[in-house]
């Protein structure tokens, strides 16, 4: 298996952060185009509350090796994750589920224990294949407090794995503390980390330095086997021709072929 195997694309819809975050510019780049584009082979596809037509997502995701599916509203109705069910019969690389942004849907009354609990059962036996479930969790979600670090123990034990991002360019340096805090936390999960390609904490850009130096420590995870992957965030501002996009491509043509 190579090192970009082991990467990931977080997908959007086309043009979803036109305008938004700071970004003043237009993206017309699809999150299959942005696989292409990053050198990835593997896609969460997260719509952000956009309806799309998931049969052309998934259709459009052909010849990748994994493609997994946002499910939050899962959290409180275990039948959603019966449509990826479905899906997964005529798609064989549907292999996964996520719940985005974990923390605000359990603080926002948008998840429920027993809910979880039912989706990971029907996730893990169903007449198709055993899906995966990840979660989402914010490298300032968790390490201030481990009173409540511990209470949030009981919501991680349903999830097959973790993905832990850092939302703030600023906070970069915290990224080795917050790790150790983090594999403590998750002991005998699987883990992932998210990188941002845009400083959305910040509503400016990424810089290449410290998505490069982000890089360069996720892949010594991976090689010591303490991660499985690295999730890139997004396709939706890839073709705006910012620097950092460029850092990104020259990172994985230097190292996505390297043996693991």
């Amino acid at each position: 298996m190579k090192i970009k195997d082991r990467f990931w694309l977080w997908g959007h819809p086309e043009g979803r952060y036109n305008m938004e975050y700071g970004n003043n510019k237009i993206s017309r780049m699809t999150p299959r185009e942005g696989c292409a584009y990053l050198g990835v082979n593997n896609v969460f596809m997260v719509p952000v509350g956009v309806d799309v037509n998931r049969r052309s997502y998934n259709k459009s995701f052909r010849g990748l090796r994994q493609v997994g599916w946002e499910i939050d509203a899962a959290g409180l109705d275990p039948t959603v994750v019966e449509r990826v069910i479905e899906e997964a019969k005529e798609f064989p690389n549907i292999t996964t589920c996520v719940f985005d942004d974990f923390q605000n849907l359990r603080k926002d009354g948008k998840t429920d224990i027993d809910s979880i609990w039912q989706t990971r059962e029907r996730m893990h036996n169903n007449p198709v294949r055993p899906l995966d479930l990840w979660m989402v969790l914010y490298t300032h979600e968790f390490g201030a407090d481990p009173e409540k670090d511990a209470e949030f123990r009981k919501y991680i034990d349903p999830f097959d794995g973790i993905i832990m991002w850092n939302w703030w360019e600023k906070n970069v340096p915290q990224i080795p503390e917050k790790w150790e805090q983090f594999k403590a936390l998750t002991d005998g999960k699987r883990r992932m980390f998210g990188c941002y390609l845009w400083d959305f904490g910040g509503q400016k850009e990424a810089t290449r330095d410290a998505v490069k130096w982000q890089l360069d420590f996720y892949r010594e995870q991976i090689l010591k086997g303490e991660a499985e992957g690295v999730v890139l965030h997004t396709n939706t501002m890839a073709d705006l021709d910012y620097d950092v996009y460029d850092a990104a491509v020259e990172w994985m043509e230097k190292h996505g072929e390297e043996d693991i």
